[in-house]
């Protein structure tokens, strides 16, 4: 029996006692009160339980590149440096950020694949115009995860019409770990607190053990490990930011934190190496709006690229 289920037959339960009250005008408020219950009850979507939903398999080419995907995998087999574009928080399908999306592209025209981290629309109008302008006739796959802002039904949708359309987008809730010849990215779609979820009980979350999870499998992996998520780990530069249970424990090692804005810039260029220190790179958001507080910004992406044991970000922005 469902949570709903029990919560409507407890109610009327209730209602069949004595009571010189009408059993149908006492009915009528308790069921409203139990629907309500239990719509509040509602959980999101675990996105990143390890056990979760897995992607079918299939090999997919593009841009001169074949990718392996089954169960939770993406795989990128062969050697040499990769470049993978990283961009967040579109908030929407606005024209002015579509038409910045737009001009973005020209700055990953050579990178192999592109990660979104969430925050990139609602519905899944928004998240269709976002992944039309992203991966139309583009020679790279993208892989769309989800975070405080995706309905996942819409989500599931909007991939499914992209695919239609031959655009190779793969669902972020679907692939946990993606793996390239030197690096291994694992996936942490969601947020941690339901309150966070614009779409709430049809959004995804995480859970702290789900977190642990990533971090343990990630620290055992050889070359580069990098986490890939919509929320930041904790940082205490001035006013605390970002999610405690994102910070790498004891006995853990991962060498980049790839995250969702925490301003309205994107990290400066910088490189670094297989060294566990958790390095924090986020792409900014590529929302056009005045949606965010603060001076006038432009919308921003990065590149990541690996090679050996070695890395190095790259910011772009529309300065349009």
């Amino acid at each position: 029996m469902t949570a709903r289920l029990v919560i409507m037959v407890a109610a009327i339960a209730a209602c069949s006692g004595r009571s010189s009250t009408p059993v149908g005008s006492r009915i009528g408020p308790a069921l409203g009160a139990a629907l309500a219950a239990a719509d509040e009850s509602h959980e999101p979507w675990r996105c990143a339980a390890p056990d979760g939903p897995s992607v079918a398999e299939e090999t997919l080419t593009t841009g001169g590149h074949t990718w392996q995907l089954g169960g939770h995998v993406m795989r990128l087999d062969g050697e040499g440096q990769v470049a993978v574009g990283v961009i967040a928080d579109a908030a929407g399908s606005a024209p002015a950020t579509l038409a910045a999306l737009g001009r973005l592209r020209a700055g990953l025209q050579h990178v192999d694949l592109v990660i979104s981290l969430g925050g990139m629309g609602t519905t899944r109008a928004e998240l269709e115009a976002v992944f039309a302008a992203l991966t139309d006739r583009a020679p790279w796959p993208l892989v769309a995860i989800p975070g405080d802002l995706e309905s996942a039904a819409a989500q599931v949708e909007a991939i499914a019409a992209a695919r239609q359309r031959g655009a190779a987008v793969i669902d972020g809730r679907l692939v946990q770990r993606i793996e390239l010849p030197a690096a291994t990215i694992a996936l942490l779609p969601g947020a941690k607190a339901p309150s966070r979820l614009a779409a709430g009980g049809d959004g995804c979350r995480y859970r702290a053990g789900d977190v642990a999870s990533v971090f343990a499998g990630l620290t055992a992996r050889e070359g580069l490990r990098i986490v890939a998520a919509a929320e930041a780990p904790r940082a205490a530069d001035g006013e605390p930011t970002g999610e405690r249970d994102m910070t790498v424990g004891a006995g853990q090692q991962i060498d980049i934190a790839l995250h969702g804005p925490t301003g309205v810039a994107a990290t400066p260029a910088r490189n670094g190496s297989r060294d566990g220190a958790a390095v924090s790179l986020t792409p900014g958001s590529c929302d056009a709006t005045p949606r965010l507080p603060g001076p006038r910004r432009f919308p921003t992406a990065g590149i990541l690229t690996v090679r050996g044991g070695g890395w190095s970000w790259k910011p772009i922005q529309d300065v349009k």
